[in-house]
């Protein structure tokens, strides 16, 4: 039941998986998440291709706000490049900035995507919102220590996810 609840609507390894044309039409606002997404976590350098992606979502007509449950240097420089909100220590996947985000925006939830790379924070916090839901891949297999156990859990589900889409 639980492994249910946390399926993504859509696994993708890249940026470049996601089509940019039908997706800012259908989610015109898409929260993105910072650690292992759009910055590498052990490294703390940019993903380029997230960046090339996010910039022409923007020229498309969409909006982005960067959400993460850490705070780091980098994901400033990443808004700012970007010139989008950032929300750090966002306490997902019950974030009340989910709310003012929309509020701010003036978004529905149906018009709303998320793109993370964890089930537990980034796509629970977009299921229980009833936003669509795109899963990235982690951007590196390492991770902390607490989220170690998580990760190997969620790359099984993952998995069984991809057999049944």
């Amino acid at each position: 039941m639980f492994k249910s609840i946390l399926k993504p609507n859509r696994i993708v390894a890249s940026f470049s998986e996601l089509s940019i044309d039908s997706l800012v039409k259908r989610f015109p606002l898409a929260l993105v998440d910072c650690d292992n997404t759009l910055i590498f976590k052990t490294s703390h350098s940019i993903n380029e291709e997230g960046i090339r992606w996010i910039l022409k979502y923007q020229e498309m007509g969409g909006t982005v706000v960067l959400i993460s449950n850490n705070a780091h240097p980098i994901f400033k420089v990443c808004a700012q490049q970007l010139e989008c909100e950032l929300f750090e220590v966002a306490f997902k996947p019950v974030s009340l900035y989910y709310r003012k985000i929309l509020k701010h925006h003036h978004r529905t939830p149906q018009q709303t995507m998320v793109i993370g790379d964890q089930l537990l924070t980034d796509i629970l916090g977009g299921k229980l919102h009833r936003f669509y839901t795109i899963y990235h891949k982690p951007l590196t297999s390492k991770d902390v220590g607490y989220n170690g156990v998580i990760r190997r859990i969620e790359k099984k589900w993952i998995k069984e996810y991809e057999q049944h889409m």
